[in-house]
């Protein structure tokens, strides 16, 4: 996913990019919470009862709620909007393309990959991201351990990254909503009890440090950011 080399926002054009896919699972809420270890780490296939999520409902405009790499816990109101890079293809390649400010700082900063649908057999909803530009030859694996939708049929989905050598990021678990606030209460205890019953060793230490995100309204109301011009910056 994606990595944070910081670039300058305010010469992006600002717009609406990540057009929603509405769809929520058949069960909602805290009884429709199902996670999986990721494949990578896991010796075992996932229960059955978990499903990757349908083609494209990824793509939609995301805030980060929960995070236990310090790095991202120490920015504001982060905002993650992928998109298929050609619509016409939305299980192929993936604009990684994520905002924050900084305490103090309502400046909106950008980083931006390209992130590559796993091929693999028993590797659904797993992405290979690349960084682009200043980082160009970072890369990262990101899976999907849960999604689904909160008893409101707010979206939410659950997701863990490999460590990025070259950028220093650590390995980390975020949990995302389409809610500024995060999933209703009822179900965001049902995701931390839900990863808390996770033996694997390095999942079970960075559950423990899963920290709440500052999501504090300064960018309510405002476009999101637009990939366009971003990319034609990093070339």
């Amino acid at each position: 996913m994606f990595l944070f080399a910081i670039f300058l926002a305010s010469a992006l054009t600002l717009e609406t990019t990540a057009t929603p896919t509405a769809t929520c699972p058949a069960e909602i809420g805290p009884q429709g919470v199902r996670i999986r270890v990721p494949p990578s780490l896991s010796l075992n296939p996932p229960s059955p009862s978990w499903t990757a999520p349908p083609v494209g409902w990824y793509f939609k405009p995301w805030d980060m709620i929960y995070a236990s790499n310090p790095q991202y816990v120490s920015f504001r109101n982060l905002q993650y909007d992928p998109t298929a890079i050609n619509p016409a293809n939305p299980a192929g390649l993936v604009n990684d393309l994520t905002s924050f400010q900084l305490p103090g700082n309502d400046t909106v900063y950008t980083t931006y990959g390209v992130d590559t649908p796993d091929p693999r057999p028993g590797f659904s909803a797993v992405l290979q991201y690349a960084g682009t530009g200043i980082i160009t030859g970072a890369t990262s694996e990101y899976s999907i351990m849960a999604w689904g939708c909160d008893s409101t049929h707010t979206p939410y989905y659950v997701s863990y990254s490999t460590v990025t050598v070259l950028t220093a990021t650590p390995a980390g678990i975020d949990i995302f909503s389409t809610n500024d606030n995060g999933p209703d209460a009822a179900t965001a205890q049902a995701l931390i009890a839900a990863l808390r019953t996770i033996t694997q060793p390095q999942l079970k230490a960075l559950v423990a440090t899963l920290t709440k995100m500052t999501q504090d309204g300064c960018r309510n109301g405002k476009p999101r950011v637009s990939n366009q011009n971003l990319i034609a910056i990093l070339g």
